[in-house]
């Protein structure tokens, strides 16, 4: 028996999020486009995929119950998971690596 836990399996699309740099995050809720910041980025920790933008954490989600998809565009990720108790989806847009 290993005092180590398993870890938990990341999709390809959140670890290529957590690669780039974000230039907004939007929410979707309601039929309605919600900015939920911009300059900022994504890592994830403790089995979680958390979001900071412009200094602040704007999502935060198990990986277990989540959803990912890069967009058709390439330049996005379209994640789906619960935050804070709540289902939520939000639109991570990359930025300019330079």
């Amino acid at each position: 028996m290993s005092i180590f836990s398993k870890k938990t399996a990341i999709p390809q699309q959140v670890e290529d999020l957590c690669k780039k740099r974000l230039s907004r995050v939007i929410e979707r809720a309601n039929g309605e486009e919600i900015t939920l910041g911009g300059k900022g980025g994504a890592s994830v920790c403790g089995g979680e995929l958390v979001i900071i933008c412009d200094g602040k954490e704007v999502f935060r989600c198990d990986i277990k119950g989540m959803t990912a998809a890069q967009l058709m565009s390439g330049n996005g990720c379209d994640i789906k998971g619960f935050s804070g108790g709540e289902k939520r989806h939000i639109i991570a847009y990359y930025g300019k690596n330079i």
